[in-house]
C-alpha cells in the first residue's frame, strides 16, 4: 500500500483492495476446472514473465508495494473477459504470492494438488529475459529541449512513427503554434526532441 521504507499506508480502507485481490486469486486458483497446457496466449506468457521478473527484483529492494501491484496487473490479464486461467498461468502467481500471503498460498498450493509445502522446494518460478522485455516503451517528447509530453510506442518504433504520434499530442501542438520544424533529434526507445523556430 506504499513504499516499505516510508512506513506504508495503514489506513483500514487500504485493506479492502488487498482483500479483493486475495478473493480474486482464490477464485482463479481454486476453480474446479483449471485447464492444462501452456499459457493460452502470447500476451499472458509475456505478462507472466514480466511479473516474475518484477517480483523477483523488487523483493530484495523491499519494494513490496510495486511487486504486489505487478501481481494484481498480471491477474487482471490472466482473468480478462472472465476467463478461468490455466494451471500454468496461476501456479506461478501462487508461488510469487507466498512470501506476502503464506497461509493463503499454502492452502491454494495444496488445492492445486501438491502434497509438499509451497516452501519445501525450489518452486520459485524463473523468467525468460527475452519474454520479460516490455513490448511498449515510454518516450519523452521535447520541444526545443523542454519536456512537453510522454508517449507510449512499440519498442523499436521508427523515428517517423514516434514523430507522428508526438505531433498529435496536445502539449506538443500548443508549443508548435505554427512554427517550422528545423530539426528532429531522435534517440530510439528513449526520446524525441523537436526543434522549432
Amino acid at each position: 500500500m506504499g513504499p516499505y521504507e516510508e512506513g506504508g499506508d495503514f489506513r483500514d480502507q487500504g485493506i479492502a483492495g488487498i482483500s479483493r485481490f486475495f478473493d480474486r486469486v482464490w477464485d482463479a486458483a481454486a476453480a474446479d476446472e483449471l485447464g492444462d497446457g501452456p499459457p493460452e496466449s502470447d500476451e499472458i506468457t509475456h505478462k507472466l514473465h514480466v511479473t516474475i521478473k518484477k517480483v523477483t527484483e523488487d523483493m530484495p529492494r523491499l519494494q513490496y508495494n510495486t511487486a504486489i501491484a505487478a501481481m494484481m496487473e498480471y491477474l487482471n490479464v490472466a482473468r480478462a473477459g472472465g476467463r478461468t486461467p490455466r494451471r500454468s498461468e496461476i501456479e506461478p502467481l501462487v508461488v510469487l504470492l507466498a512470501p506476502f500471503a503464506p497461509h493463503l498460498a499454502e492452502e491454494l498450493w495444496e488445492r492445486l494438488g501438491h502434497a509438499e509445502s509451497i516452501f519445501a522446494g525450489a518452486n520459485w518460478p524463473a523468467y525468460d529475459p527475452v519474454l520479460a522485455v516490455a513490448d511498449e516503451v515510454d518516450i519523452a517528447v521535447q520541444v526545443n529541449g523542454r519536456l512537453r509530453a510522454t508517449i507510449s510506442v512499440p519498442r523499436g518504433a521508427s523515428e517517423d512513427e514516434v514523430k507522428q504520434k508526438a505531433l498529435a499530442e496536445d502539449g506538443v501542438q500548443r508549443h508548435m503554434d505554427g512554427k517550422e520544424i528545423r530539426k528532429v533529434i531522435f534517440v530510439p526507445d528513449r526520446l524525441i526532441n523537436i526543434v522549432v523556430g
